[in-house]
């Protein structure tokens, strides 16, 4: 076990070669976007990387190290033959890197948990662990016959591939998945016991809305979040005193709406001093039941970034943050943001998507199109987030 502090999480995963990208899928840069945030994620990285996407990947994530793309040696062995097609196919090679297993397991006593976002990366789970495994499932291997790598298999190969699937799912603490992903496991034969049990109830309040148009809406950007937070309550105060309030020549005929339970004095305060702010107790779904043009976020001081951008972008509106908020970023977040460089530019953003309908129609097609491709992903890494956060507060407790 690790010294009292940040829990210690081992993160296997594999390069993503389907596309042609180097370094990491889309998939994987979310969950550890969303992990690094309150763990200490160690990445093994199977496959062919080198030190300069290594590095890049510890300049990206804070408290992430990266270790792989070791040089073959006489000890490296072949995989198992349920994965040798699918990892010629994959990663170029069916050898699994003795010197990576070495790594990770003359560290594996420091680990609190192991994640295992692919298939290929099991051979690379260290022996005799004493911790929950948890394994991220981003697609099922054995129904993936659509990708480009089945037609390389023979049909006796794609059993072989089927049996070890099946069998690692088997062996760990819980599977996580997309409802589509844990249909087709649960469909291979996968227990309904192995999975984890919120994994068809997203949150509703976080469902990717009906498309807005123009005209259903008015004037209004909208804000929606826990008023209880410090952090959060920091940024409203930031926008208040520093966008807000200077910049009512340009912002006199746009209503600022913010919603959340019980806000407290400085902040009803600070909403009292400008007519066209007004407080909502409520879920996010007001923001459109008032027929807000835009959501703004402006995230100075949050943690969870990511989140807290695709979350507004399913509002199916334009959202509006800050350059600041960005630069903490992990995800594709394409033209579903605006991102202004200071609060002059953030009241003249504003002002532009009150007015431009062609230029809102714009931000908020792009919004509800970036929401729908991740939304589900951010969900599961926070499914996988809180269980990963249990497992610590038990080690604490001991």
């Amino acid at each position: 076990m690790s010294a009292p502090g940040r829990p210690q999480v081992l993160y296997l995963t594999t390069v993503d070669r389907l596309t042609g990208a180097a370094g990491l899928s889309r998939e994987t840069r979310i969950v550890v976007g969303v992990l690094a945030r309150d763990f200490d994620l160690s990445l093994a990285i199977a496959g062919p990387i080198d030190d300069q996407e290594l590095q890049k990947l510890r300049d990206h994530f804070a408290s992430v190290r990266a270790a792989g793309g070791f040089p073959a040696s006489s000890a490296d062995q072949p995989a198992v033959a349920g994965l040798r097609g699918l990892a010629k196919a994959r990663l170029g090679t069916d050898i699994v890197n003795a010197r990576l297993q070495a790594a990770i397991q003359r560290r594996a006593e420091a680990f609190d948990a192991v994640v295992i976002d692919d298939l290929l990366a099991t051979p690379y789970l260290p022996a005799r662990q004493n911790m929950p495994v948890y394994y991220l499932a981003h697609r099922c291997e054995s129904k993936a016959r659509s990708s480009t790598w089945w037609r390389w298999l023979r049909q006796r190969e794609q059993r072989a591939l089927s049996q070890c699937e099946k069998g690692a799912l088997q062996s760990v603490s819980a599977v996580f998945a997309k409802p589509e992903v844990a249909g087709e496991l649960l469909a291979q034969g996968l227990s309904f016991r192995q999975l984890n049990p919120s994994f068809g109830q997203f949150r509703p309040e976080i469902v990717l809305g009906e498309p807005t148009t123009w005209g259903e809406t008015h004037q209004r950007v909208g804000y929606a979040g826990y008023l209880g937070d410090d952090r959060n309550l920091a940024s409203l105060e930031w926008l208040l005193r520093e966008v807000w309030t200077p910049g009512q020549r340009t912002l006199a005929d746009t209503e600022l709406h913010l919603v959340g339970m019980a806000p407290p004095s400085p902040l009803r305060e600070l909403a009292a001093a400008n007519n066209n702010v007004y407080l909502h107790s409520g879920s996010r779904q007001q923001v459109r039941d008032l027929g807000c043009r835009a959501v703004i976020e402006p995230l100075m001081f949050e943690q969870h970034v990511d989140t807290k951008l695709v979350n507004a972008m399913s509002q199916g509106l334009p959202v509006i943050t800050t350059r600041e908020g960005v630069r903490r970023a992990h995800a594709e977040l394409g033209e579903g943001v605006l991102a202004a460089a200071g609060p002059e530019q953030m009241s003249m953003t504003v002002h532009q998507l009150m007015n431009d309908e062609s230029l809102w129609q714009l931000h908020a097609s792009a919004a509800t199109r970036t929401a729908a491709l991740q939304l589900a992903d951010f969900e599961v890494a926070h499914d996988l987030r809180r269980a990963l956060l249990r497992v610590s507060e038990e080690r604490v407790s001991r």
